[in-house]
């Protein structure tokens, strides 16, 4: 399983199978993290960004809100790379994990030598910057009211279900509110008929 998620990886897209392994084949063994381990801070983070072969991760904003969960398959430290003084969150483990790291230094070379590589890396940059913006525009908003009416449009499914994955305390500490605060708000859009509760399942009720 593992190697299937690092053979699927965003950075491989142009390359034949051969130039895919053989990338593969220069890596370094992945690296074990047990609960509560911090793989990330601020100062002190590898050149490298990692893939989550197994277990679980907290993006942490330096306040110690949660700005998203990472499990199998999920990517970070894409901006730890090339030069970077300082990281913009902390990685922390909730769960033992198994990370593999992607150094500076291979990927400065495959990326000399694969130029689709680059362009690849580009674009997934891209697409980390506009969902940091839209977190942006999620966390500067002014009431808790505001932000979780942001965290619904993003996370509707097409049925109407409300998605929260990782529970309402996780989420009250994602949008960086209460919890108290959260389930107070659900109820108050609920009264406006935005929202409504059915069988312990949050449903939109309109578009918001």
């Amino acid at each position: 399983m593992a190697n299937k998620i690092l053979q699927n990886l965003f950075l491989w897209g142009g390359l034949s199978e051969a130039e895919t392994q053989k990338c593969l084949g220069e890596l370094n063994p992945p690296r074990t993290y047990e609960k509560g381990d911090i793989v990330y801070s601020e100062r002190d983070f590898p050149r490298a960004f990692a893939v989550v072969l197994s277990g679980k991760v907290a993006v942490r904003a330096h306040n110690g809100a949660v700005v998203r969960t990472l499990e199998k398959g999920g990517i970070f430290g894409v901006t730890a790379l090339f030069g970077s003084s300082r990281y913009a969150t902390t990685i922390s483990v909730i769960s033992r994990a198994k990370l593999q790291f992607i150094e500076e230094e291979p990927l400065q070379k495959w990326m000399e030598q694969y130029p689709a590589i680059s362009m690849n890396y580009i674009r997934f940059l891209q697409q980390r910057i506009l969902y940091l913006n839209d977190k942006i525009r999620l966390y500067t908003e002014d009431s808790a009211e505001d932000r979780l009416m942001g965290y619904i449009r993003a996370h509707t499914a097409p049925d109407g279900e409300i998605l929260f994955p990782d529970g309402l305390a996780e989420t009250a500490r994602e949008l960086n509110i209460g919890r108290t605060s959260l389930y107070r708000t659900l109820d108050t859009l609920a009264e406006k008929n935005i929202i409504k509760k059915v069988n312990q399942k949050w449903f939109r009720e309109v578009s918001l």
